[in-house]
């Protein structure tokens, strides 16, 4: 069989060496042409067909040390799939050997001690249904399907970001197989460095088949704030929204969306195709304290459509789904985390969105104050914390003709905001190609040699590879 090298070269491996392999496992092991084989390689965006030699759907730890053993031992580019939400591509390998980590999905819940258990290949929306039958949640993404090991080894924030922090702070140890074929348990009394260096080092360290949060009581029902407002108010509804955000409590969490309303029934149908604002946004506290506090919130000025109202958890933690299918969408992110979100901000980011190539571009830019901003950089590996925002394009389309005119529009777009940042971004937002080894130098800032050194301690050969990459020393 032939495969892919680290190198990026081709090699042949004996047949008999593949079916010992095959028979040393006992999951599913699937090449081109088997059933299961294009289900399995289907990620959330449609910009990428990449087919892996093989791809090994594990139920086991057992089956995750062989298949690092395997790949390592015979040089063959890996990569690791949880949910198959890199925006990248990077949880494929091409024509190499792909960990399938979907079926790693329990949960396990402990109500008393707080805490949950989560396997590797576990869904946002899973996690989420086992930890609210009791009340509680960890704070983590806002699209259900995303998968936990992605969002949470790139550091993960959603609604609850502001009382509770990302999701690398709630975070209290991984079992993790590392290059040299070895289970190890990561805390901040065993491995210590190694557990610092997941908690925002992206997939560089291992494979993580199990982590362990902290969870909190939240819901079952919280209120949401949804107000949309339209696009041609921009300038008052956004600098309305900055000030009040400067004196919201840690309970509020929001964010502001420019985008065209979807053809969906949520919507109605004579607003669905017009540009709008809304001010998303969550209060973890009492639905009676959010709907107090959110109240101005609906109030600055004439309304297009709201959103907003008393909602369950699981409800909030579905509604920015795609209603299409993974895969159908081409997809482009970019990020950037601002220093300042002034006036001069504001109206370049309403003329960028005014001159956009696609209708299924959405502008984001996320309040970041609260609990999460407080964590010093030194503490995990996510690094610098004191931008109080983050600016999203996330730029998606259908027909692939237009995926070069639409990436070159998102970067040159992007590059408009870059003197009002230091150059840093969300590293899980960030699409094929953009930058490489420079982009994520200075992301990662003063923590980056240190990560250089545990990446050389724990895969000087740079196994794992396939993710926002961190060169060993």
């Amino acid at each position: 069989m032939k495969l892919v090298t680290l190198e990026g070269a081709e090699t042949f491996i004996d047949d008999p060496l593949i079916s010992g392999f095959k028979d040393s496992v006992q999951c599913e092991v699937l090449s081109q042409g088997e059933s299961g084989y294009n289900e399995s390689r289907v990620i959330y965006n449609g910009m990428f067909d990449i087919k892996p030699a093989l791809i090994v759907r594990t139920i086991t730890v057992d089956d995750v040390v062989k298949t690092v053993n395997f790949a390592r031992d015979n040089n063959i580019l890996l990569a690791v799939k949880g949910g198959g939400h890199s925006v990248a591509g990077k949880c494929l390998s091409p024509g190499g050997i792909t960990i399938d980590l979907r079926l790693m999905n329990g949960v396990y819940v402990d109500p008393e001690a707080r805490i949950a258990r989560v396997g590797g290949g576990t869904l946002l929306g899973e996690m989420d249904k086992a930890t609210q039958a009791y009340g509680l949640a960890a704070p983590s993404g806002i699209v259900s399907d995303t998968g936990v090991a992605g969002l949470t080894l790139g550091c993960g924030f959603g609604w609850l970001r502001g009382k509770y922090g990302f999701s690398i702070d709630n975070l209290l140890s991984v079992n993790i197989v590392t290059a040299d074929g070895q289970f190890r348990h990561a805390s901040a009394s065993e491995n210590e460095d190694l557990f610092w260096a997941v908690r925002g080092g992206s997939g560089n360290f291992g494979v993580v088949t199990t982590f362990e949060f902290r969870l909190h009581p939240v819901g079952p029902e919280l209120m949401f704030s949804g107000p949309m407002y339209p696009a041609e108010n921009a300038k008052t509804i956004i600098t309305k929204w900055r000030e009040f955000m400067m004196g919201a409590p840690d309970e509020f969490s929001s964010m502001v969306i420019m985008m065209t309303v979807p053809e969906l029934d949520t919507f109605p149908k004579e607003i669905q195709g017009r540009d709008a604002i809304m001010l998303g946004g969550v209060h973890c506290g009492s639905v009676e304290e959010g709907e107090k506090f959110i109240k101005p919130l609906r109030e600055f000025g004439e309304l297009l459509f709201d959103l907003s109202g008393p909602k369950k958890y699981t409800e909030i933690q579905s509604m920015f789904d795609s209603p299409l299918p993974q895969g159908s969408l081409i997809c482009y992110f970019t990020s950037l985390y601002l220093e300042t979100f002034n006036d001069e901000v504001v109206d370049t980011l309403i003329e960028s969105f005014g001159k956009r190539p696609a209708k299924l571009v959405p502008f984001v830019v996320q309040d970041l104050r609260g609990a999460s901003m407080r964590v010093r950089s030194q503490k995990t590996a996510f690094g610098e914390r004191s931008a109080p925002y983050l600016l999203e394009i996330n730029s998606a389309w259908l027909d692939p003709k237009d995926s070069e005119s639409n990436i070159a529009w998102t970067r040159g777009n992007m590059d408009k905001f870059k003197s009002f940042s230091s150059g840093r971004t969300y590293l899980n937002h960030s699409g094929l190609n953009e930058e490489g080894e420079a982009l994520v130098k200075r992301t990662y800032g003063s923590n980056y040699e240190r990560l250089r050194q545990i990446k050389k301690k724990y895969d000087p050969g740079n196994l794992f590879r396939l993710n926002q990459n961190i060169p060993p020393a």
